[in-house]
């Protein structure tokens, strides 16, 4: 699928006419041939169908006329719209394709179910420079300076999607998987019982809207709502059943058309889940996903997508957790605050960046549930000092654990080069300070009275020199005061 929302525009590729294309020789595995011309509902005189345009034998650039093809989707929803699909009305391998930039003024009298003739198109093959699989996606699209029209003739029935078996496919060698994907690109499809993997990723740039967040059911196949919201889906979701046309764009992608084709069940294969404790997992890593029931938010990141957790409304030593999930996540459960009660589901990780040492014991989540939306006041650890916190001994006791410190005094703000580590210092021992909560704008220098948040490992993905210590990640700054040392 072509992704022409405002985030990429400019670095699109046109006719795709280069190396990188599909060809009648793909040069790896990956670059796999498409159909044979097939049998079609075409009533001109070149006598081309579907089937002829997804063939290598027809090169890219060529032009088509196609008649009496079936409507099977049109993109009419969020910020980009247009795109549409075709398909034979025998439907079969092969029998679909993408019509990309059809003029507006056409579409918006057309409607899934018209059968349409498709004349001044040409065939492309595209890809982005940066995809290097050799993976293509066949396109219809106007050539150079052209018009591409389409004229409804009638109305039709859409052909029953082809039922796919999603994780047979993805089982399969990487070249075998690629070609059976191939038969069904731009071919309404369908997939049963499957299972989400994670919480919607948004891709494109933040803020991210409803048609750019995707998922993956399978380690090869991925769902995009492009053309319709992926509402109330966690990463246990079982889906009944998942119906769309299917696309590529960098990954193999089913989009549903409608929440009518997207279908919640229980006939996944079931999940496997081990009750667990905070202390638990920071005493021995786990395998395998786990529970963590009645858990109290201490708090919550900048990005409102990952959050910090303890066993109870007070801070302990041992029970503090954090619960991490990619800047790129659709944002948490806005009832998700400080003070209120979690059931966490997920897997976890030691997180390190790097081979200098240290880790940080982090949740990937699967399910967060509110159990008592009614928010406390989680209670930090108090009287505890940096050098204390600093000690190896101490240190890994305290790791994600709500601690309010005195007297600290915030002497420089952090910049990119260092991961936006901001600098401090207490009773003359220095140490560093994370934005995850509080951005570096927001950190006002000068010694405070207090500081409260989460003592943690200050790994930082992409900083040029980072410290790989213990710091501090700042939740709130208390009131400015005169007794830092």
């Amino acid at each position: 699928m072509r992704i022409t929302k405002p985030p990429v525009v400019g670095v699109l590729l046109g006719l795709c006419l280069v190396a990188a294309c599909r060809s009648a020789n793909p040069p790896n595995n990956n670059m796999n041939p498409d159909g044979s011309p097939g049998p079609g509902s075409d009533t001109g005189t070149a006598t081309i169908h579907i089937q002829d345009v997804q063939s290598d034998t027809m090169l890219p650039g060529t032009a088509v006329e196609l008649h009496g093809v079936i409507i099977t989707a049109i993109d009419a929803f969020g910020a980009k719209t247009g795109d549409l699909w075709v398909e034979e009305l025998g439907g079969g391998p092969f029998s679909g394709v993408h019509v990309f930039g059809t003029p507006l003024a056409q579409i918006k009298d057309l409607s899934v179910g018209d059968i349409v003739d498709i004349t001044g198109a040409i065939k492309s093959e595209f890809a982005l420079t940066s995809d290097t699989t050799g993976r293509t996606v066949t396109e219809l699209q106007a050539s150079k300076g052209g018009t591409m029209t389409l004229t409804k003739t009638g109305k039709g029935t859409v052909p029953a999607p082809q039922v796919i078996d999603a994780a047979a496919i993805d089982a399969m060698a990487p070249g075998a998987r690629d070609a059976e994907y191939e038969k069904w690109e731009g071919v309404l499809v369908q997939v049963t019982n499957v299972r989400s993997q994670s919480y919607p990723q948004g891709f494109g740039a933040k803020p991210y809207p409803d048609d750019a967040y995707k998922l993956g059911v399978t380690g090869t196949l991925l769902i995009e709502s492009t053309q319709t919201k992926l509402a109330s889906v966690d990463g246990l979701t079982c889906f009944a059943s998942v119906t769309g046309v299917e696309d590529y764009f960098f990954d193999w992608l089913l989009l549903p058309r409608s929440d009518t084709d997207v279908v919640t069940g229980t006939g996944c294969a079931p999940v496997t889940i081990t009750p667990s404790t905070v202390p638990a997992i920071q005493a021995a890593l786990p395998t395998g996903i786990v529970e963590l029931d009645n858990v109290t938010v201490t708090g919550v990141s900048n990005g409102k997508t990952s959050l910090w957790i303890s066993s109870s409304s007070t801070a302990a030593i041992n029970e503090g957790g954090y619960v991490f999930q990619s800047s790129t996540t659709q944002t948490l459960d806005p009832a998700i605050v400080p003070g209120v009660q979690v059931n966490v589901i997920g897997t976890v990780s030691e997180f390190n960046d790097d081979t200098a040492g240290g880790t940080l014991t982090e949740v990937q989540p699967l399910r967060i549930t509110v159990v008592n939306a009614t928010p406390g006041t989680p209670a930090p650890i108090t009287g505890v000092t940096v050098a204390t916190l600093l000690d190896p001994a101490n240190a890994p006791q305290y790791e994600s654990v709500l601690v309010t410190l005195d007297n600290v005094n915030i002497s420089a703000i952090g910049i990119n080069t260092n991961g936006n580590i901001a600098t401090a210092k207490q009773n003359g021992t220095t140490f560093g300070i994370g934005t995850d909560i509080v951005f570096s704008k927001d950190i006002v220098l000068g010694c405070h009275q207090t500081v409260t948040g989460f003592w943690t490992n200050l790994e930082t993905v992409g900083a040029t020199t980072k410290p790989n210590a213990y710091g501090f990640i700042v939740r709130d700054l208390g009131a400015l005061g005169t007794s830092c040392q």
